[in-house]
């Protein structure tokens, strides 16, 4: 027991050093080099060598009280830092997936503009399939035409010309592209006023229209089959997200400091940009991730709720799930 109890205090110990204090103490470094440079002499590395040579220089800096002294505030301050960025961070999740409490008309207008957005690249899908769709009934009625033409006899039909199958991948890949552009703004009609947010909401509303199956109520369930892989990769993708949102939550603390030294504020958009690209990522691994669950242990699901032994997990079965998980609300 003891053995083990050091050891996840080792292991607890390593991971408050590499969240917290490491990066808390690269923030504070870049605190004390905006104090002592600030926009006027901004990238002045010499400036900032006479400033720590002359404090290095002073008769109490060589005293052992004082090193320790200056150490446990560095550490107390890295510390400080990596608990507002990690409080900060879970602000950002909470923006990222659309939870704006204090925003609320932001995020209105936010959702109308996607929405409006997507809808108008819908639309756009919608014409290409009709062209297509015509297209296609023009060529067959030609085709009828000509093997009418050609009168009836055993080589008829084979003389008459047609598309190659390259011809007929080229027609489609304007419809292709079109559909890929509609689905970086989302693949559902957008409810929300970001992307992840409604890349999240995308796995619960594809889900009930694939097997009518409510997704918050029937997770945890599904959750308690999971075998320890998918759990892992689950859990993987969360973390990751967690990871992101710090990183933004830097790039936000930065962006301050930029108020007192500017070279910070090129720190921040690429903390920031990197995080939230991160963070896309993530998302969409979870989502799929979930939805790649449903898909492939629905069925264990219906069978441990004593619903179906069948091969195929239909919409009626998931129709069923829901009552149960909903307990008939």
């Amino acid at each position: 027991m003891t053995a083990f109890l050091a050891a996840l205090g080792g292991k607890l110990a390593d991971k408050w050093v590499s969240l917290l204090v490491l990066p808390g103490f690269l923030f504070t470094t870049l605190v004390v080099v905006a104090h002592q440079l600030g926009h006027t002499h901004a990238l002045d590395t010499g400036r900032l060598v006479r400033r720590l040579d002359t404090l290095a220089a002073e008769p109490a800096a060589r005293t052992p009280g004082t090193v320790a002294l200056v150490l446990a505030l560095v550490l107390a301050a890295s510390a400080g830092a990596g608990l507002l960025a990690a409080a900060l961070a879970a602000w950002v999740e909470r923006w990222w997936l659309g939870d704006w409490p204090f925003a609320t008309r932001l995020g209105e207008r936010l959702s109308r503009r996607r929405r409006a957005k997507w809808e108008r690249a819908d639309r756009l899908c919608a014409q290409e399939r009709q062209r297509l769709v015509e297209t296609a009934e023009v060529a067959e009625a030609r085709t009828r035409d000509t093997a009418a033409a050609l009168g009836p006899g055993p080589g008829a039909v084979s003389d008459v010309p047609g598309r190659s199958a390259e011809s007929a991948s080229a027609d489609l890949l304007p419809l292709t592209r079109l559909y890929e552009a509609r689905n970086r703004i989302a693949l559902t009609r957008p409810a929300h006023p970001t992307w992840m947010a409604d890349r999240m909401s995308a796995a619960e509303f594809r889900l009930r229209a694939a097997y009518a199956v409510d997704l918050p109520t029937a997770w945890p369930r599904l959750w308690l089959l999971l075998p320890d892989a998918a759990r892992d990769d689950l859990r993987s993708a969360r973390t990751e997200l967690t990871t992101a949102a710090r990183r933004a939550a830097w790039g936000v603390l930065c962006l301050a400091l930029a108020v007192w030294w500017w070279p910070a504020a090129a720190v921040a958009l690429v903390a920031m940009g990197s995080g939230r690209r991160s963070g896309r990522q993530s998302v969409d691994a979870f989502a799929a991730l979930v939805e790649s669950c449903m898909d492939v242990y629905g069925r264990d699901l219906a069978r441990a709720l004593g619903l179906s032994d069948e091969a195929e997990f239909s919409r009626a079965t998931g129709v069923r799930i829901t009552r149960i998980t909903r307990k008939g609300e």
